[in-house]
């Protein structure tokens, strides 16, 4: 709702929403103009979409497995998987760094050689291709160029270049690619971060 409200009008740019799909970036003529454009709504509303279905998913994880999960012993004693401690530590952000995300991920981490070193090697690619998706999401204004111009000087030091052209990618094109790999990596780095958990304590 937010990205459809923004994507109409703006006190910078007031006339944005008959601007459509087609608006490219106009640099600093209209006081910068980039990430303006219908798609960037379109593509930050996919971006904070995922960010708001993994921190519900993080929460419900914890919750359960601090509070619900565990076993049952001969005594009737319930022997929870965190030891209820999602009270307590899921109101620092240390608590979610030490006691969530590094605590859980030892699993995925410490996999090789074992059963789960699968999904170890996906959480690890996955996490580059992720990281790889910011270089596209976040760029200042001379990123573009002095990207191409750098794999232009490759292709020349590599005599590669009568074979081989780079081509820039438009604003439009950039933003899809990084959303794509944003989603998709981040999506595997979860999935394997939650599955080798799972196995490993159940």
């Amino acid at each position: 709702m937010r990205s459809r409200c923004n994507g109409s009008c703006s006190r910078l740019i007031p006339d944005k929403a008959n601007l459509g799909f087609r608006f490219p970036c106009d640099g600093p003529g209209r006081g910068g103009t980039c990430q303006v454009s219908a798609w960037d709504h379109v593509f930050l509303g996919l971006f904070w979409m995922y960010n708001s279905i993994s921190v519900v998913i993080f929460h419900f994880s914890w919750k359960m497995q601090s509070d619900v999960w565990g076993t049952i012993s001969d005594q009737g004693v319930v022997t929870h998987i965190t030891g209820g401690n999602f009270a307590q530590s899921s109101i620092t952000i240390n608590g979610w760094l030490r006691d969530f995300l590094w605590a859980q991920a030892s699993q995925v981490i410490q996999s090789y050689g074992s059963s789960l070193s699968a999904y170890g090697l996906l959480f690890l690619g996955a996490h580059f291709v992720w990281a790889f998706s910011l270089m596209f999401l976040f760029s200042g204004r001379g990123y573009w160029q002095e990207l191409i111009e750098s794999i232009v000087w490759a292709h020349n030091k590599l005599k590669v270049a009568p074979a081989t052209q780079p081509r820039a990618l438009s604003i439009v094109q950039g933003r899809a690619v990084g959303v794509t790999h944003y989603l998709l990596g981040g999506i595997a780095t979860t999935w394997a971060f939650f599955l080798a958990r799972i196995i490993a304590v159940g």
